[in-house]
């Protein structure tokens, strides 16, 4: 049975405008005005890797999302100690011009896919109206990037093998997401920053060079193939807390071969071949992971197999593959590491 991986989320229809936008429109009587200031990412090297509840202080690891990039951002306004009314969510997009680079609301678009099912997705290049909030007012704001459609039916989003996302995640204090009290202001805005977000899968990443007497490599058209990763149905609810991170990254070993994923997409550096797999976080300890490599080597088609075994692909870290093709057709393991997660933008 294959199974899907969700974030929950909850929508509307609301948005926010960059700090160059005119202040001249008009807002609703008795609300503010909400804009959100650039959303951040950890985007680092090993010094990341999570320590308890905490991730290792390296400021220069937080990075704003890159322009072109879209989030849905969630708001709740809170009724009392830990009740909050019914979270939304609404979509941004970065944009850059010659005097600054800021999230700009956009729009919305519902489409239906092959099964019947209803969708709506981010509409990057379509304009969106402000956001409008009550002033004094505390809400819990939160955030997902990309924004990956959101199913209208219930409002989920799927996060499966091959899909990356960025989220608050409440197991570390820099990303748990935050309750932020409006303030009032002479023209009626308020700014207001989020914690930075942090991945939700693991990465398999591969660097594949050229060895003595190869001349070219390539990969072909089945690329790198992957068996013994985790596809188990779970929800992320988008009020979550750390109880529901416990139970949602278990990361429980399968026993699964017939279950392969398929990684097509490569890109060439110099003379290696570079390809990233996101994937569910997993234990393989008790387990296999095997992976096909699909390539030509001096033009001659071949496929070398590779197993990983006896470790813990944990969410926002990357395992990195560093190969070498000999001139005998053989692949050869140069350099293996566990790093934290590089993320790499959507392409």
């Amino acid at each position: 049975m294959k199974y899907l991986h969700y974030i929950l989320l909850s929508f509307l229809l609301f948005a926010s405008c960059s700090k160059e936008a005119d202040t001249g429109h008009d807002i609703p009587e008795g609300m503010v005005e909400v804009r959100i200031n650039m959303p951040t990412f950890y985007n680092g090297t090993a010094d990341t890797k999570a320590e308890s509840t905490t991730l290792a202080p390296y400021d220069h690891l937080v990075m704003d999302i890159p322009v072109g990039s879209t989030i849905w951002l969630s708001y709740a306004k809170k009724l009392g100690e830990g009740s909050y009314e019914t979270p939304v969510i609404k979509p941004y997009v970065v944009r850059s011009s010659r005097s600054f680079t800021g999230l700009y609301p956009c729009g919305i678009e519902e489409y239906t896919d092959e099964k019947g099912v209803e969708w709506m997705k981010a509409v990057p290049d379509q304009e969106a109206s402000p956001l409008y909030l009550e002033p004094g007012a505390t809400y819990k704001f939160k955030s997902i990037y990309p924004a990956l459609d959101v199913r209208k039916s219930d409002l989920n989003v799927n996060l499966r093998n091959g899909i990356w996302a960025c989220t608050n995640d409440p197991r570390y204090t820099q990303t748990a997401s935050q309750d932020v009290t409006l303030g009032t202001s002479t023209n009626r805005v308020t700014y207001i920053d989020l914690k930075p977000m942090i991945n939700q899968t693991a990465r398999l990443h591969f660097e594949i060079g050229k060895g003595e007497n190869v001349h070219s490599i390539e990969m072909m058209h089945t690329g790198i193939e992957i068996a013994g990763v985790q596809d188990k149905g779970t929800l992320f609810p988008l009020d979550w807390t750390q109880e529901d991170y416990i139970k949602v990254l278990q990361m429980e070993p399968i026993d699964d071969g017939e279950h392969w994923f398929k990684l097509q997409k490569f890109e060439v550096q110099g003379d290696k071949i570079i390809g990233d797999a996101y994937i569910l976080p997993l234990d393989v300890r008790r387990t296999y992971i095997f992976i096909l490599i699909n390539m030509a080597v001096n033009g001659i088609p071949t496929q070398y197999v590779a197993t990983l075994n006896g470790i813990i692909l944990e969410n926002a870290h990357s395992y990195n593959f560093d190969m070498k093709a000999g001139v005998n057709g053989n692949l050869t393991v140069v350099n293996w590491q566990n790093t934290s997660l590089t993320i790499v933008p959507n392409k």
